[in-house]
């Protein structure tokens, strides 16, 4: 079966329109309409029919079952051909969200030193959610991922490296900054400001909104810490953050939620099930596992 065959039968289902996926490929319309031929005598079915009253093209059910898997043919092509180039680079492509960044790579990029791997790893920063899309595609080849439960995929191999809690973030000025605690119920009359969809925070934060029965005002939402950070200073509105978004350096005053039950930020390390495990990416997991065992015991 040829590959691009494949390809031109996506396209076809989406565009519904052969002489558009000829276009979009720049290749005759014979070109598309022998390709879905082949593909229809290699499955004996008929995958696509025309409606010619209409001037459309209807996907059978059978091509409809043809096009979720071939989605899913192309997606592995593409990330084995992603794999493959990246194994002649001899680098290890390293995710990591700039919230779990700020606060770990300076003090991991010491171990990484120390075991002279740092110059065989490219750093890609992102919000979790995208690197998260970025691992299943290939674009990275391991990741640590920020999340408000256990990553549960069967194309990633996820281990929690640390769990820590979420906040809600003051200036030192407001009302709540005197306080040890505060529920979420109570402060639903706030308003705040939060990190974007980029991040796992609103998940979070919807989570304990449906669990209180609140709805809270959410006036800015930025991918941009650092401003979110400075809003929070001018009490623009007040934040919602994982624990280790937060430093001294800040002037933020971090209060613990007394919710009995509220989401957890949730720091796993992820690499993809079918990927080939390289000594490199090996020494890399064992660095990484030593440095949260130094974290942990710090802590305790």
């Amino acid at each position: 079966m040829n590959t691009k065959d494949i390809e031109y039968y996506v396209q076809i289902v989406k565009q519904k329109n052969f002489t558009k996926v000829a276009n979009y490929f720049r290749v005759s319309q014979p070109t598309i309409t022998y390709a879905l031929q082949r593909l229809e005598k290699e499955f004996d079915a008929i995958l696509i029919t025309r409606d010619r009253s209409h001037h459309e093209l209807i996907v059978t059910p059978s091509g409809k079952q043809l096009f979720l898997h071939a989605q899913a043919i192309l997606q592995e092509i593409s990330t084995a051909r992603a794999e493959i180039t990246q194994l002649q680079k001899k680098k290890l492509r390293f995710g990591m969200p700039p919230i779990i960044g700020n606060e770990y790579f300076p003090k991991l990029s010491g171990y990484f030193i120390k075991h002279e791997l740092m110059n065989q790893i490219e750093i890609t920063d992102g919000g979790s959610r995208d690197l998260y899309g970025m691992i299943r595609q290939g674009r990275i080849d391991l990741a640590v991922l920020g999340s408000t439960q256990p990553i549960v995929d069967q194309y990633l191999e996820t281990e929690l490296l640390l769990d820590k809690r979420f906040m809600i973030v003051v200036p030192p000025t407001h009302p709540l900054a005197q306080q040890k605690a505060v529920s979420f119920k109570d402060i639903s009359d706030e308003q705040f400001v939060l990190l974007n969809e980029h991040y796992v925070h609103p998940a979070a934060f919807t989570k304990l909104s449906k669990q209180t029965h609140t709805q809270p005002k959410v006036v800015y939402q930025s991918n941009d810490l650092t401003i979110l950070k400075s809003m929070i200073r001018e009490n623009v509105g007040i934040g919602f953050l994982a624990e280790i978004a937060v430093h001294p350096e800040d002037h933020l005053v971090c209060l613990p939620l007394s919710d009995e039950v509220q989401p957890r930020f949730l720091i796993s390390l992820a690499k993809r099930t079918q990927q080939l495990v390289t000594p490199l990416q090996e020494q890399v997991v064992q660095v990484i596992h030593e440095f949260v065992t130094a974290q942990k015991n710090s802590s305790s």
